[in-house]
C-alpha cells in the first residue's frame, strides 16, 4: 500500500511527466534510452518477451520504447490510476501487447516469475522501503530474465550534497520554493537577457557568438530535470552505493551483476557537457562532482 509520501511523490512527478509527454524532443530522447546494445544483448532481444516498466511515469517512455522494440506485452505499472489518460495517448498504438496496471513497486499485484525483463529507473528513492520494493522486482522477474534498476548514489558527491540541501531548502524556504516552481524556459530566458544586456552594455562579446551559445545552454528539459530534483520528496536516511546495490543483487539470487552507463546524446542544454561524466562514471572528475552516479545495474536470474 502507497502512503502519502509516495502520493506526494506521484503527483510532483505526474506535472513534468506531462510536459515531457508534450515535448517531442525530449519524449524521443527518453525513449532512445532503451536499446538493447546499452543493456548488453544482441539486437532483438526483447522481441516476444513479457516486460515490467515498474514505475513507469505519466508518459511511460520506457515502455513505448519496448513495445516499439518487439515485446510481446508491456505492463506498465505506476501508483493511483490518473496518469493512464497521459499514457494512452502513445501506447494505445499498441493495442493489447500495452496493459496499464495501478499499483506500487512495494506490493506488486503479479505472481511470482511473471516477466522476462523488469525494468525500474529511478523509482526506489522515492518509496518508504527501497530495499522491500527491490526484492517485489526480484520476485517477479522470471529465471533466465533480467532485472535492470536506475538508482542515483546518493552517499557522495559535491553534486548530490548540493542537492540533498537544496531540497531541505525548498521545503523550509517559501521564497526559494517560488523560484524553483516558476523556473522554465520562459523566465529563464527573461534572467538570461537581463545578464547579456547589461554585459554588453559594458563590453563587447569576447568570442563572436557567445550570447546565443550561453542561451543554448539552457532548455525546458534542462528545468524539468532541476525541479524534478528540488521539487520530488525523498527518504534521506537511505545511502545508495554501488556496493550496496550489487549486495542486493546477489541476495536475490541473481548472476551476472554488472554496472553499466551509456554516453547519453541529444541533450540540447548544459548536460552535454556533463555527459562525459554519465559514461565514465568512474573517472576522479565524475567521482568528485557524482560520487557513485547514477547507478545502473542490470542482473540475471539463473534459470532452473
Amino acid at each position: 500500500m502507497e502512503n502519502s509520501f509516495e502520493i506526494e511523490t506521484r503527483t510532483v512527478f505526474d506535472r513534468y511527466q506531462r510536459q515531457q509527454e508534450n515535448d517531442d524532443h525530449i519524449f524521443d530522447r527518453l525513449v532512445s534510452l532503451i536499446e538493447e546494445e546499452y543493456f548488453g544483448l544482441p539486437t532483438g532481444s526483447f522481441r516476444g518477451l513479457d516486460v515490467l516498466d515498474a514505475g513507469c511515469g505519466s508518459n511511460a517512455n520506457a515502455s513505448y520504447a519496448f513495445l516499439d522494440k518487439g515485446a510481446r506485452n508491456v505492463v506498465s505499472l505506476e501508483l493511483s490510476n490518473d496518469w493512464m489518460d497521459c499514457a494512452r495517448k502513445r501506447l494505445s498504438r499498441f493495442g493489447p501487447r500495452s496493459e496499464l496496471v495501478a499499483g506500487s513497486v512495494l506490493d506488486l499485484p503479479f505472481d511470482d516469475f511473471s516477466f522476462d525483463f523488469v525494468h525500474c529507473a529511478g523509482v526506489l528513492p522515492h518509496t518508504s522501503n527501497p530495499k522491500k520494493g527491490f526484492e517485489e522486482l526480484a520476485r517477479v522477474t522470471r529465471p533466465g530474465g533480467s532485472f535492470f534498476l536506475t538508482i542515483m548514489g546518493t552517499a557522495n558527491g559535491v553534486i548530490y550534497r548540493c542537492i540533498n540541501h537544496l531540497r531541505e531548502l525548498y521545503q523550509s524556504d517559501e521564497q526559494f520554493r517560488s523560484s524553483i516552481d516558476n523556473l522554465d524556459a520562459s523566465t529563464a530566458r527573461e534572467a538570461i537577457n537581463w545578464i547579456l544586456r547589461i554585459k554588453d552594455g559594458e563590453e563587447k562579446e569576447y568570442i563572436p557568438g557567445e550570447n546565443e551559445f550561453f542561451r543554448s545552454l539552457f532548455d525546458d528539459d534542462l528545468f524539468v530535470t532541476i525541479r524534478d530534483r528540488f521539487q520530488a520528496p525523498t527518504y534521506h536516511e537511505f545511502a545508495f552505493t554501488e556496493a550496496q546495490i550489487r549486495g542486493w543483487y546477489g541476495e536475490c539470487g541473481f548472476e551476472k551483476i554488472r554496472r553499466i552507463s551509456r554516453y547519453t546524446r541529444n541533450f540540447h542544454n548544459l548536460r552535454r557537457f556533463l555527459a562525459p561524466m554519465y559514461r565514465h562514471y568512474d573517472h576522479p572528475l565524475a567521482r568528485f562532482w557524482f560520487g557513485d552516479g547514477c547507478i545502473q545495474m542490470i542482473g540475471e536470474k539463473p534459470s532452473t
